[in-house]
């Protein structure tokens, strides 16, 4: 009778480590392609931000009916009334949005923040300030920052007096990205 063989001690180590190496490149790959989607998903939402700004600047310009009303034309409030729950009330514009790096509901989503309070010339030092006096849109407005920027749309006042009657507020639009820092989506836009 002819007796059989099994695997060798090499072949099956050999086997092991073909398995491993495979593993660790589609773990690699996944977790790239995880962090690229974040990365979409948070530019998307700022330039969608950036595109809300820009036509509600051009319909207050026109002083056409604008939904918060506190973006209104004939609104004389600070600019973080008209930034406050964008994106909390079921009609507003960004109700829908979440923020791809932070898994909690309640995750902060778009903050305002008013440079000339806060120093700051532009977002570079946005994304990492704990100090930073923010109106924080996804839930009820505050002035404490998050204690995670990441994904976190940036609206930066980075020039004018915080006020809905000035028309030369000039806004700066961008995003935290997961490693902190500030990516611009668009400069100088007037509000």
């Amino acid at each position: 009778m002819k007796k059989s063989e099994g695997f060798s001690l090499i072949e099956l180590l050999v086997v092991v480590a073909i398995i491993g190496v495979l593993a660790a490149v589609g773990i690699t790959g996944y977790q790239a392609y995880i962090n690229n989607t974040r990365l979409d998903v948070t530019r998307t939402n700022a330039e969608s931000v950036e595109r809300w700004v820009s036509s509600t600047q051009i319909a207050r310009a026109g002083a056409l009916t604008i939904a918060p009303g506190d973006c209104g034309s004939d609104q004389t409030g600070a600019l973080s009334d008209c930034f406050d729950d964008l994106s909390s009330t079921a009609d507003l514009p960004f109700n829908k949005f979440k923020n791809a790096y932070q898994s909690q509901e309640d995750a902060p989503l778009v903050a305002y923040v008013n440079d000339n309070q806060t120093g700051l010339t532009d977002g570079t030092d946005a994304c990492a300030g704990s100090s930073v006096n923010v109106s924080n849109v996804k839930a009820a407005a505050t002035s404490t920052a998050p204690a995670n920027w990441n994904g976190v749309v940036m609206i930066l006042n980075i020039g004018g007096a915080d006020n809905l009657s000035n028309t030369n507020n000039e806004l700066q639009v961008g995003w935290c990205d997961g490693d902190g820092n500030f990516q611009e989506v668009s400069d100088n836009i007037s509000f």
